[in-house]
């Protein structure tokens, strides 16, 4: 008997094992989570819950395709989206138990393509999540506008461009949803194994754990069977059929069914073997070369990409995807040993289905009520006097803006340009909390230093956003006609033209709208653009005028270059 047979007579009987008899009240109670779900005549989605390495719970519901009537069931393939991180991840380490590669290796050694960097990118540091590298998406956006990143050879092109990194590597991590680690750990891969990530993946991974119906797409032509098409809700026009046009891999195009993934996640109850014990690893905080780990608003990464946080006092993680049109989520209880998920094809977000499933499994043991109670909070009384002194601008060099201000006798704060505000409750003499309906803690905390005031935010327990007060400038027509021009990047063969419209400096670009910005400091600029969040204008050392420095989310320190010569007017 050969050992592909063996392993998948192993894990049908472990899985049949592990599939118990639950009460029918408990049954009626889920089904009434997913009632939305439960039609004939529209997408919904595939549910699966898991308590001490068994099934309690696996059904499917609503329509895979609207064309041919096909239902949804525990064996319907979902595109799992950022998920599919999570297979990549130990890709790599199970080539790294074989001694194929190292965690301290160049990633050039296998990416010869790629330029050579001031500073050393290693497998750890993609691994770590922290290279250095733009986020593709952003890149794509940044140059075409819309659409997405076709293909993996499109992707390493893009990788390829970049001449300087936004950091050293292992010093600061990288954009939190950035794709392009996975991109490039996905072909280390594929060309450090000799077979294609599809295929090294089906074989090491899906197979010993009897994923039968899983698959890597690296194909975006290529045709699935029992797959739930993707659709989205148009107003008045019913459900429009979605495509997923990208063929990129390692961060994406996983398709799993709920079926699969039950078997996946009973790993982490009842791992099988070394490659069960290898995804437990996945768990492992992702880190900097000091140790220091990435706990981003969503809670802690981990290689996996995955996150941890606490979920009203109750430790748990957290993995979604997103992709065209599909929606999944899973949450792992991990005190109560409980996990629950959620595959949808209604371009919806469903984690609050996969939550809400678990919740009558947990109820009685959150130690911590759903919304906070601020009535039970020490709340410090602090004069107008003293909460004037908070008041000004903050400037977070993310390319993000706050103001805090005092209104009716309390600290408030909003965006800077932004609509509405939220009011500070002072809980010390210079730390507040901000008022919500909701379990999630959001704490100011001001510092008096000697180069003025600092607004230190943090969400839950991230760590903090570091904001500094400024004196915001005033500029005339006339000053900001000095920005205007034609600005070039030849990394991406990309022009942005700026000129002085209405009073206010607008971007231009063939593939965008106008974008206008707004001063906030000297040469340094704020938009409510997405993908362009702010810029600073550079200068040498005569003080003039010689491009700007993009500052955006996935993005830094790409500059563009001002042609000399060529000016833009109205």
């Amino acid at each position: 008997m050969n050992r592909q047979l063996i392993h998948i007579l192993l894990t049908s009987l472990l899985f049949n094992v592990c599939s118990a008899q639950l009460p029918s009240s408990f049954e009626k109670k889920t089904d009434s989570i997913f009632k939305a779900w439960n039609t004939k005549s529209q997408p919904g989605g595939a549910a699966g819950i898991l308590k001490d390495g068994k099934i309690l719970y696996l059904k499917g519901f609503g329509v895979a395709n609207l064309e041919t009537n096909e239902l949804i069931t525990p064996q319907t393939k979902f595109q799992l989206g950022e998920m599919s991180k999570q297979f990549t991840t130990l890709a790599i380490l199970l080539l790294e138990e074989q001694g194929k590669i190292a965690r301290n290796e160049d990633i050039c050694k296998y990416l010869p393509e790629l330029p050579t960097y001031v500073h050393t990118v290693t497998i750890g540091h993609l691994l770590n999540h922290s290279s250095g590298l733009y986020d593709i998406n952003k890149i794509h956006t940044v140059i075409n506008g819309s659409g997405e990143v076709r293909t993996q050879a499109e992707a390493l092109k893009l990788i390829a461009s970049q001449k300087s990194l936004s950091f050293e590597p292992g010093t600061d991590f990288s954009f939190h949803e950035s794709v392009t680690e996975s991109v490039l750990m996905a072909e280390i891969v594929t060309r450090s194994s000799g077979l294609s990530f599809a295929e090294f993946v089906k074989s090491n991974i899906f197979e010993p754990l009897g994923m039968n119906s899983s698959i890597i797409r690296d194909d975006s032509n290529s045709m699935l069977t029992k797959v739930a098409q993707p659709y989205q809700k148009e107003e008045d026009k019913g459900y429009m059929k979605l495509e997923v046009r990208s063929g990129v891999i390692g961060a994406i195009n996983a398709y799993c069914s709920a079926e699969d993934l039950a078997k996946w996640y009973l790993n982490y109850s009842k791992p099988q073997g070394k490659l069960g014990n290898l995804i437990q690893k996945l768990d492992t905080p992702v880190q900097l070369s000091n140790g220091k780990k990435f706990v981003y608003y969503w809670g802690e990464m981990a290689i996996g990409r995955e996150f941890t946080h606490p979920e009203r006092g109750l430790p748990i993680f957290w993995n979604y995807g997103l992709q065209g049109g599909y929606g999944t989520n899973v949450f792992r209880y991990l005190d109560q040993n409980i996990i629950s998920f959620a595959l949808g094809n209604n371009n919806q977000y469903n984690g609050a289905l996969a939550q809400g499933a678990i919740v009558p499994l947990v109820k009685d043991l959150y130690p911590l009520p759903a919304n906070i109670d601020f009535k039970a909070k020490r709340i410090k009384n602090l004069s107008v006097r003293k909460l004037k002194t908070f008041e000004g601008n903050y400037w977070f060099k993310e390319g993000y803006a706050s103001q805090i201000f005092v209104e009716n006798d309390t600290l408030r704060t909003k965006w800077l340009f932004g609509k509405g505000h939220q009011t500070l409750v002072p809980l010390s003499d210079n730390i507040f909390q901000q008022y919500a309906k909701m379990e999630d803690t959001r704490l100011f905390e001001f510092k008096e230093g000697d180069d003025g005031m600092t607004l230190y935010f943090t969400y839950n327990e991230s760590r903090p956003d570091v904001m500094e007060r400024y004196e915001p400038v005033q500029l005339s027509v006339q000053d900001l006609q000095a920005y205007a021009g034609a600005y070039y990047n030849k990394e991406y063969a990309t022009l942005f033209s700026f000129r002085v419209e209405e009073g206010q400096l607008v971007a231009k670009n063939l593939n965008h709208p106008d974008i206008i910005f707004r001063p906030v400091k000297k040469d340094i600029f704020t938009s409510t653009s997405l993908f362009f969040n702010a810029l600073e204008f550079l200068r040498d050392n005569s003080n003039v005028l010689k491009g700007f420095s993009m500052v955006t989310d996935g993005i830094h320190n790409l500059v563009f270059e001002k042609i000399p010569g060529m000016t833009t007017s109205k």
